[in-house]
């Protein structure tokens, strides 16, 4: 076998890694924007997303071990990078929303009571 074939064999788990990181990023922005444009945190808990968050962090810090050691940076960081933070910002408006509905809730109950 070739030693172009061994190298192409040897980079596939970490292809494959930035396809799924890449696939699963591309739900967090778009929930984002679902999210800003109802206006509205429904559908998945805080909870789901923290553990979320958790996990890409994880990942994150997993990327960035082998520095220490004196190997190179993987592109695949940057990914899990943009992830977290498509994470966080999903955590933020969840959240903000949050408040804003049972802030908006409690509003109403009131009203009605007066």
């Amino acid at each position: 076998m070739s030693t172009t074939v061994l190298a192409d064999i040897s980079t596939l788990p970490t292809l494959l890694e930035a396809v799924m990181i890449g696939c699963f990023g591309i739900a967090w922005p778009i929930a984002n924007l679902r999210m800003l444009r109802s206006r509205r945190a429904e559908g998945k808990g805080v909870l789901f997303t923290m553990i979320i968050f958790c996990g890409y962090l994880a990942g994150v810090v997993a990327k960035l071990l082998p520095i220490s050691e004196g190997h190179a940076l993987q592109p695949v960081f940057w990914l899990y990078a943009i992830n977290t933070a498509s994470v966080g910002a999903n955590l933020v408006l969840q959240w903000q929303l949050g408040r804003r509905a049972t802030a908006a809730t409690a509003a109403r109950v009131v009203a009605q009571a007066a």
